[in-house]
């Protein structure tokens, strides 16, 4: 069962990596021939990570952000420190 789609391969290999360092097999997949042409959108693009039906539920437990407002989705939400320069006092 796909238990997580990621548009890089690198970042679906990490989620895998995390999901065997707790014991559940995990399998990355990307669609035969997508990474070849250099498609990245699209269902071409996607790189799924897949679990057994019995681990899914476990999966999805782990995967699960600690904190989903730990991070915003979107920079929109970043609020971004200024600083004046210390040349501007003169």
């Amino acid at each position: 069962m796909v238990v997580y789609t990621a548009y890089n391969a690198p970042e679906a290999h990490i989620v895998a990596g995390r999901l065997e360092s707790e014991g559940i097999p995990a399998l990355v997949h990307q669609m035969p021939g997508a990474g070849a042409i250099g498609v990245t959108i699209g269902r071409l693009g996607e790189v799924t990570v897949l679990v057994r039906a019995e681990d899914y539920g476990k999966a999805l437990v782990i995967l699960e952000p600690d904190d989903p407002d730990a991070l915003p989705d979107s920079t929109d939400d970043i609020r971004y420190l200024e600083y004046e320069d210390e040349d501007d006092d003169e």
